[in-house]
């Protein structure tokens, strides 16, 4: 997802922003509130702080949405050049199985689907850290540590309570992470910044606009053709 990183010397804080252009069979306002709503409230819980200038600056996350016609979205994808802009087609169903943030990491380009339970469970917070620039950990052995990190993957091994049945075998049936109680954790958020120099400059874009709609089941699409086929 691009983003920008906007930097107030004055209130000492730094704001990742970001601005989901919906779009789709199931896009709606309904939905898309409860998406960054989810994504704002868990990206924000860990009350990240980082030194810079010898000061704490406290690292806030702020998205907002907006949901556009066929039509619409293609007029806007073709003459975007806003970091902050990211489109987002929302369906039941695509040829991944899941939900996606294009290709790579950090595109601005994605394709999620309903039956993820967006913004009632983790998936939309999970995607947004795809689209930061974040990978799944190497680390897939999360016991002793408290609930897994937001971008650890299905079958992250967790303790007993975190599993999807408490009483099964770590890594056996049942006995591996239930995505709801992935919890986005501070070192996540200084992740996404820490490679940045953010003494040069008080906005930094990040990511990259490939600007790509999809089709109905995750297809990239031509642009100026018709996204509806």
């Amino acid at each position: 997802m691009a983003a920008t990183i906007n930097i107030s010397h004055e209130k000492t804080s730094i704001t990742i922003k970001a601005h989901l252009l919906l779009y789709g069979t199931f896009a709606s306002d309904e939905l898309g509130q409860r998406i960054v709503d989810e994504i704002n409230r868990m990206w924000n819980e860990p009350k990240t702080k980082i030194m810079l200038n010898e000061l704490g600056y406290e690292v806030l996350v702020e998205v907002d949405f907006e949901c556009l016609s066929q039509e619409d979205i293609l007029n806007k994808v073709l003459t975007n050049n806003n970091f902050e802009n990211n489109f987002i087609r929302i369906e039941e169903k695509n040829i991944a199985e899941r939900s996606m943030m294009g290709f790579g990491l950090g595109d601005n380009s994605g394709h999620w689907l309903i039956t993820d339970q967006l913004g009632d469970s983790t998936t939309a917070a999970h995607e947004f850290g795809h689209a930061l620039g974040l990978p799944h950990p190497e680390q897939l052995d999360y016991r002793f540590t408290g609930m897994p990190p937001i971008m650890a993957p299905r079958g992250t091994i967790v303790d007993a309570e975190y599993q999807w049945n408490p009483l099964a075998e770590p890594g056996a049936y049942g006995g591996t992470m239930r995505p709801i109680f992935r919890r986005v954790r501070a070192d996540e958020v200084i992740q996404v910044i820490q490679h940045l120099d953010l003494s040069q400059s008080e906005t930094i874009n990040i990511g990259r606009l490939t600007n790509q709609l999809f089709d109905e089941i995750g297809r990239p699409v031509a642009l100026r053709s018709d996204i509806n086929t």
